[in-house]
């Protein structure tokens, strides 16, 4: 097939600064921004700093060309215009992505309830009006804030309501300050998505503005060994979280998926949840089925290339594995996003329609593929 088909599971915009113009006055200082010097660039987010990262950050928008890689990065257009990016979706022969913003994965380190909000609703005003440039293809994901349970509800309800996103996402970190996903108080939002059938996303992130204690106290400032190893460890965090306190076994409809982490690490790690039902229970959880088969039934992994073990995963999961580009990032690849995993001879030609296209549609409940 030569004409855009593909459904993109996780790609990004990355907001301009003038998004922050939408905050009251008293919130602006809480807005990321970037400092950068000759040689290494700082995220600040008001009185916190972040640790050095190498090179400048047009790399945030550059794909392909990591502070590693490149010098001089070419930030791609279709960062910030919706209509370079449909453009630059039809080489890669993608017809759907969903969205998910760059600065928007720092503002969660924000802990003051009321800014935090704010910054929400900055992000995903500007992610519509973006979104709404092809809102068949162009399918906006909310971001919701983690300070407090009642602002994520009705974050989400205008979010899908209001904005017409068909997901929201929040990141999977635990630290101090915010709710754990076990609390009661989330119980609502967990209702809401399910009844609405609008999936819950986690995405990790790594920009120094989020609390990263136990990273730090390892690694220190060592960005590449933090985001090595950040992504999936908090993803097998999360689903864990998901699994052993019973959110997926109380509410069979809501779908959830881990994004930006590869797919491969699943099979081992649902296969260590599995062991630890029958060797120690999750008493907390009163599971009623397997952790595996809670993931096949409604839970979702990204994959942005042929990775060790996909089709390993696919066997196991077929419904579960979506292709993400993350474009425009400077980890992910453009042009060329699809191409391997379009042309890979390790999945039959139903699963890479599966993985490129309708495990998507499902997810995002579009109907487009």
């Amino acid at each position: 097939m030569t004409q855009p088909w593909v459904f993109d599971a996780d790609g990004h915009v990355v907001e301009p600064p003038s998004v922050w113009d939408r905050l009251p006055r008293a919130y602006r200082s809480y807005a990321p921004r970037v400092l950068q010097e000759e040689d290494h660039f700082r995220f600040v987010c008001n009185d916190r700093l972040s640790f050095r990262i190498a090179g400048r950050a047009e790399s945030l928008a550059a794909p392909g060309q990591t502070p590693h890689k490149s010098d001089a990065p070419q930030p791609a257009s279709g960062a910030v215009d919706p209509g370079a990016r449909i453009g630059d979706m039809a080489v890669d022969r993608i017809a759907t992505a969903a969205l998910y913003p760059t600065f928007g994965l720092m503002i969660q380190g924000v802990l003051e309830r009321a800014p935090a909000l704010a910054l929400c609703q900055a992000v995903n005003d500007w992610l519509a009006e973006y979104c709404a440039y092809d809102p068949v293809h162009l399918v906006g994901v909310g971001v919701i804030p983690m300070t407090n349970e009642g602002d994520a509800l009705a974050e989400a309800r205008r979010c899908v309501e209001e904005l017409g996103f068909r997901g929201v996402w929040r990141r999977p970190e635990q630290f101090p300050g915010i709710p754990p996903l076990q609390s009661e108080g989330y119980e609502p939002l967990w209702a809401y998505l399910a009844d609405a059938r609008v999936p819950l996303a986690f995405h990790p992130g790594v920009s120094g503005l989020v609390p990263y204690g136990y990273l730090q106290d390892r690694y220190g400032d060592y960005f590449s060994a933090i985001h090595a190893v950040h992504f999936p460890a908090e993803q097998m965090m999360v689903l864990t979280s998901m699994v052993a306190y019973g959110i997926l076994e109380r509410y069979p409809a809501l779908k959830v998926s881990f994004l930006e982490s590869g797919a491969a690490w699943v099979v081992p790690y649902l296969h260590r949840l599995d062991e630890h039902l029958t060797t120690f229970g999750f008493d907390r959880g009163r599971l009623a089925l397997r952790p595996s088969e809670y993931f096949a039934r409604q839970c979702f992994v990204s994959t942005e290339e042929v990775e060790p073990g996909l089709a390993l995963a696919v066997r196991h999961y077929p419904s579960s594995i979506v292709f993400a580009s993350d474009y425009p990032h400077a980890d992910g690849t453009f042009p060329g996003s699809t191409k391997e995993l379009l042309e890979t001879d390790e999945l039959s030609p139903d699963d890479v329609q599966a993985v490129m296209a309708t495990n998507a549609a499902r997810l995002y409940a579009t109907g487009a593929a």
